[in-house]
């Protein structure tokens, strides 16, 4: 179980997983230093007018949802009488997006966005289970598993994403992050079992 520091700790885990695992042609693409230019910020965030300040791979999270295969789990018993309302199980979506500051007609930005989208996206099919040593943050030295899913969106979903954004489109994919706890600070009273004991005798005639 995890505190809610958790969701910053699997943005920690995913930059960590992706700094160690880059390749040298990937790692030149960043600029030598992954850690500093893996970012959380949406893309936009990451540009000036419509042209990306340097080279940076975004990991933005965009969307948040409460995972319902584990929703309904029962209260589990804490100490004495008192029962604890089960974690919050939630998944988490990110836009990944690769963005690389090229001049006009620059042929080698696109070529080395498509490196870099290419050299994640392994990345993460390579390692599709983080568990152990793979965690950060609070996750670390737990016994927790955070699978990471390729989630296709329609390029409907997409445009309205990059709409909102106001820039013209990048190329980019969503991934789903799963399944991550939040414990609850929730109790309650559990009732003491009462038994009634009942009693028969056979009463027999005069």
């Amino acid at each position: 179980m995890s505190q809610y520091p958790v969701i910053h700790a699997v943005d920690e885990t995913l930059r960590s997983l992706i700094a160690d695992h880059l390749d040298t042609t990937s790692t030149q693409i960043l600029e030598s230093d992954p850690t500093k230019h893996i970012s959380f910020k949406p893309p936009h965030r990451l540009m000036v007018d419509n042209t990306p300040t340097k080279n940076y791979l975004s990991l933005f999270l965009y969307r948040v949802v409460e995972n319902g295969e584990v929703k309904n789990r029962s209260l589990e018993q804490k100490n004495g009488n008192r029962l604890q309302y089960p974690p919050l199980a939630l998944n988490l979506f990110y836009l990944v997006t690769p963005l690389i500051k090229d001049n006009e007609n620059d042929e080698e930005a696109p070529k080395n966005a498509h490196k870099l989208l290419g050299k994640v996206m392994q990345i993460f099919y390579d390692h599709a289970t983080l568990k152990g040593s793979d965690l950060k943050g609070v996750l670390q030295g737990t016994a927790e598993e955070i699978r990471i899913i390729l989630n296709p969106i329609s390029m409907e979903d997409m445009t309205k994403l990059w709409s909102s954004f106001m820039r013209p489109y990048y190329m980019s994919v969503a991934y789903e992050a799963k399944v991550l706890y939040i414990d609850s600070e929730r109790e309650t009273g559990a009732e003491q079992v009462r038994r009634k004991q009942l009693q028969f005798t056979q009463k027999t005639g005069a």
